[in-house]
């Protein structure tokens, strides 16, 4: 294997964090919802799920490098679970995408998981106030390097399908259960 074909994998978990904002280009204003390569404090204010039907999407905000390039299989996980009443997730997609601050209308879509159909019930409890969670796991080959620039950041993107509003998505500040992980493979 030649020195260039090194990847280096580069772990992220999907949190949301309160008292601190994110602005790049004008998709991500006031944005929330970000990736992070370490967990932090579990003193921070930070919200642990969200509306799993909703499309939810976390941001890298910093510099890996002025040009990079993303090659290989990204692989992770999700995590849902029933909110209010039992639901059942029909499917799910996780895509990894690119924004520019230079052209804020460029979102390009670098690779995903497609539509994965899974039909799984989660139940949820009302005398106890409790939802069934279950993890998700994905899988996506990058075959063709996928590069970046110094003005461009990439982010997550989960899309659920469910049967009603009563899905979560979750992405507690939590080391002990990594709720969303994503690893990623950079060629630099």
């Amino acid at each position: 294997m030649a020195a260039d074909d090194q990847r280096y994998y580069e772990t992220f978990y999907a949190i949301q964090v309160d008292d601190w904002d994110w602005d790049f280009s004008s998709k991500f204003s006031n944005h929330h919802k970000i990736l992070d390569k370490e967990y932090i404090s579990d003193g921070c204010s930070t919200t642990t799920s969200s509306t799993a039907t909703a499309t939810n999407e976390f941001l890298y905000p910093h510099h890996i490098k002025k040009t990079y390039f993303i090659e290989g299989v990204i692989r992770g996980h999700i995590t849902l679970a029933a909110s209010a009443c039992t639901t059942t997730i029909t499917s799910y997609r996780v895509g990894l995408y690119k924004v520019s601050s230079d052209d804020p209308s460029m979102d390009e879509e670098l690779c995903s998981t497609g539509i994965k159909t899974v039909n799984s019930t989660l139940v949820y409890d009302g005398t106890y106030n409790v939802g069934e969670e279950r993890v998700y796991p994905f899988w996506i080959d990058v075959w063709e390097e996928k590069k970046l620039t110094e003005n461009e950041r990439f982010y997550l993107r989960v899309e659920v399908f469910s049967s009603d509003n009563c899905s979560a998505l979750w992405h507690s500040n939590d080391a002990t259960w990594e709720d969303i992980k994503i690893e990623i493979p950079f060629k630099l």
